[in-house]
């Protein structure tokens, strides 16, 4: 078998498993209080997508869009707004109940992986090359993060500096309680062949959806 017919059949198993999720649709998450905001303000934020490459094959074997993205975990994908200045990002998302620690509530693992995967936007759109690789991540959790909801992820660049920037997020539920925050610290590395240049696809991730900018 060539690689090409390995890689349909592979593309094919991807689908025929994605077909048989039972997952919740995007519209419930637009219709937060959060999403709304942003969609009220088109000419402040832009909607991007959560997950990319889009449909590439090594999509599915990333841990949060392949293992998380499942029933009862992240059952859909989270909704991602983009502030115009490229240094602020709102994310929604449901987070279901096969994620836990304590009976319904949120693993804080989870939370950390979430916040290491959304703090990496404005990293990954401000730092040299496009490329963003997590130096450190420090977290803390305020209250119990009860699973089977929708939740608010806010994040932004808060300090840049060569090739580091610092950033700041917190969570909250749908009411707006905040639940943890964590700050984050990403690096483009000297080495340019550690990862290659991401600056190709900004472009592309930004058109996925219609906006004002």
């Amino acid at each position: 078998m060539t690689d090409a017919e390995m890689h349909k059949l592979l593309e094919g198993q991807v689908d025929a498993i994605d077909a048989k999720l039972p997952r919740m649709t995007d519209a419930e998450l637009l219709q937060s209080t959060a999403a709304r905001e942003c969609l009220d303000n088109p000419d402040e934020w832009k909607r991007v997508p959560f997950f990319w490459p889009r449909s590439d094959i090594k999509r599915k074997s990333a841990f949060v869009p392949g293992t998380m993205y499942a029933e009862n975990k992240l059952s859909v994908e989270p909704v991602v707004f983009m502030n115009r200045d490229r240094k602020q990002f709102v994310v929604i998302t449901h987070i279901g109940k096969e994620m836990c620690g304590h009976d319904d509530i949120v693993h804080g693992g989870v939370q950390a992986t979430l916040f290491d995967e959304i703090t990496a936007r404005p990293a990954f759109w401000n730092l040299p090359r496009n490329v963003a690789l997590t130096a450190s991540l420090k977290i803390a959790y305020h209250k119990p993060a009860i699973a089977d909801q929708i939740f608010v992820f806010r994040t932004h660049l808060a300090k840049m500096e060569g090739r580091k920037a610092e950033i700041a997020a917190q969570l909250e539920d749908s009411q707006g309680n905040l639940l943890s925050e964590a700050e984050a610290l990403y690096i483009s590395p000297k080495n340019v062949t550690l990862v290659q240049d991401q600056t190709s696809q900004v472009e592309k991730i930004e058109n996925v959806y219609p906006g004002n900018f």
